[in-house]
């Protein structure tokens, strides 16, 4: 209860102290105005974190210094705080706001707050200054879209607090806490769309704040590296892939990777169809999902925990090869598949997923080799491995991934294309997988007599790996396919005719999302149709219900995708399109001229 009256100080603070800083703000000529590397289009005002500063250090006063942690993250925060303040007003150059970060990580370094166990304080000094200072600009680069940053803090911040009182080694934890309520407080006016920014002064005292945080106590009971920083990378799952992101995106074009610019992963998936505010709240879903995968941390096994971090991580990886392909701009940043005509005549993006789209494709199926035959011991063995099992482990996984990896080389598993994958794709690769485990087994059965290992590993390590390669296989298309349902589209459209033609259309507009097309229903004077569904879009009934389906859905153009369809009924559909104010077109077949 003491700890939620500190939260609920936060919060309160945060909501009243911000609509009086934005008036002092607009006051005063504190305005953000819209620029060409900027994503707001209204001015907004600025000094946003002013009222988070406060909301947080207050609380914070009442629960006073308890050891020199706190007080490192306290002069560190304030520090960078101040500094915000002055770039918000003067605007610094990168390099030096760099150079300043460095200082403020130094400064919770001399107050002992560092990475891991004291054994590897060589190692750790400098891996807590790259930490801090990588978090605290991923907070910086977050804060690009309405709500997004202040929204990630409050989440990020709950569960580092939660973590602390799980795993009971972290001093800092309720700091943490009043963080979430100050974000929290602020977030209302800052949704979209905003009234207030909280600024470079916001963003870096956040980033800071939850850098130092997450890492103060590791030093207690973790004396293992990867351990140490497991739960706050999934915790701070969003914004280290937005950076990630955003540098490989930048380094790819030639550009400066400090400078702004509209093409975060925010921006991406708004040019994908989602409202700013779709947008913003799949983020937060994301954020949610992996603080909960590193929650799980303290209850079951590290290595299942591992498993499904990394699987997780791998999905997150195609999120970001689907937002590289799959978005472009019409404005000066341009990317996906087009040729740029720059000094070197170079094609920028297109040429890197033709040559370097199957490197990715073989280190994941290596990784995710290697997962399927560890877990498919850890299954078989309820979670315990004994020494033997490890011997085997050791003695056969070379020759597993050897003889896997050469069936899926030679019998063409690398010759598909994601964003098309079908029926004939998963039995290539069931046969792939299939002839890969067979092989295997036949080869420890020659070499090594099949003794002591279970036959059971081998068929729960097929069954995960058809699993996880169709998975992966697969994913590209179930995003593209997701974000063709929560797309914002620009015109509704009914499908006359549920055949192959219609299905074929569906698919295309599912597709390509620049036809911003939102496809409602079919409709077929077929009777036995009507009822069913094709790719999750209802038949909802024949051509003489189009005038009701027109009215109730607020149809805009209908499109025919019957090739027979007659000149009469032909005649007699546009004369219903003409009645009911609504355009269509006919998609021609292969032999029409």
């Amino acid at each position: 209860m003491q700890y939620l009256l500190f939260f609920l100080l936060s919060f309160a603070l945060s909501l009243i102290l911000t609509p009086l800083v934005r008036i002092f703000a607009i006051k005063n000529g504190l305005i953000s105005y819209p620029r060409t590397d900027r994503w707001h289009k209204h001015p907004t005002a600025l000094l946003g974190g002013i009222s988070i500063y406060l909301a947080s250090v207050i609380p914070a006063i009442f629960l006073g210094i308890v050891n020199k942690s706190v007080l490192g993250l306290f002069i560190g925060a304030t520090f960078l705080f101040i500094v915000g303040l002055v770039d918000d007003k003067f605007h610094l150059t990168p390099y030096l706001k760099l150079f300043i970060q460095i200082v403020a990580g130094c400064i919770a370094i001399l107050f002992g707050i560092v990475i891991g166990p004291p054994l590897n304080i060589i190692l750790a000094i400098p891996l807590t200054l790259l930490w801090i200072v990588g978090v605290t600009n991923s907070f910086n680069l977050l804060d690009n879209i309405d709500g997004l940053a202040a929204g990630i803090t409050a989440i990020s911040s709950l569960m580092l607090f939660f973590s602390s009182i799980v795993f009971s080694n972290n001093p800092l934890g309720i700091f943490a806490f009043v963080l979430a309520g100050a974000a929290l407080g602020f977030l209302p006016h800052n949704f979209n769309p905003a009234k207030i920014f909280m600024g470079d002064s916001g963003s870096t005292f956040l980033g800071y704040s939850i850098a130092v945080i997450s890492i103060s106590g590791t030093t207690r009971y973790i004396s293992n590296l990867f351990i140490t920083m497991f739960v706050p990378v999934l915790i701070l799952s969003v914004p280290i892939f937005d950076t990630i992101f955003v540098m490989t995106l930048r380094k790819l074009q030639g550009r400066k990777m400090f400078e702004g610019g509209k093409d975060h992963t925010s921006h991406h998936l708004v040019a994908l169809g989602l409202s700013q505010r779709k947008t913003v709240l799949l983020l937060y879903t994301i954020s949610i999902i992996f603080g909960s995968i590193a929650m799980l941390y303290v209850r079951l096994n590290i290595l299942f925990v591992s498993i499904i971090a990394f699987l997780s991580g791998v999905i997150l990886m195609f999120f970001g090869l689907f937002l590289f392909e799959g978005t472009s701009y019409n404005n000066k940043l341009k990317f996906s598949r087009q040729t740029v005509n720059n000094n070197n005549n170079k094609v920028i993006l297109n040429t890197l997923f033709l040559h370097k789209r199957r490197m990715i494709e073989i280190l994941l199926d290596f990784m995710l080799i290697c997962i399927a035959y560890y877990f498919a011991y850890f299954l078989r063995f309820e979670g315990s491995l004994l020494v033997s099992n490890l011997y085997l482990i050791r003695e056969s996984l070379i020759w597993i991934i050897l003889i896997k990896m050469s069936a899926f080389f030679i019998f063409g598993l690398y010759r598909g294309v994601w964003r098309y994958m079908g029926i004939s794709d998963f039995i290539t690769i069931f046969k792939v997988v299939s002839l890969g485990s067979i092989s295997s087994i036949l080869f420890l059965t020659f070499v090594f007599r099949f003794t002591n290992y279970s036959r059971a590993v081998f068929f729960i390590d097929w069954l995960l790996l058809l699993f996880l390669i169709t998975g992966s296989r697969f994913l590209f298309r179930i995003i593209g396919e997701f974000f063709s349902r929560v797309q914002n589209a620009e015109k509704k459209v009914l499908i006359f005719g549920a055949g192959d033609t219609g299905e074929m259309v569906l698919r295309e507009i599912k597709r390509n999302k620049f036809l911003h097309y939102n496809p409602v229903g079919f409709v077929d004077d077929d009777p036995y149709k009507i009822g069913n569904k094709i790719h999750g879009v209802p038949i909802l009934g024949s051509r003489d219900k189009i005038k009701n389906l027109v009215q109730l859905h607020d149809i805009q153009e209908l499109i025919i995708a019957t090739v027979s369809l007659d000149s009469q009924s032909l005649s007699e559909i546009a004369e219903i399109c003409k009645d009911c104010g609504i355009s269509y077109r006919k998609v021609k077949g292969i032999l029409d001229e």
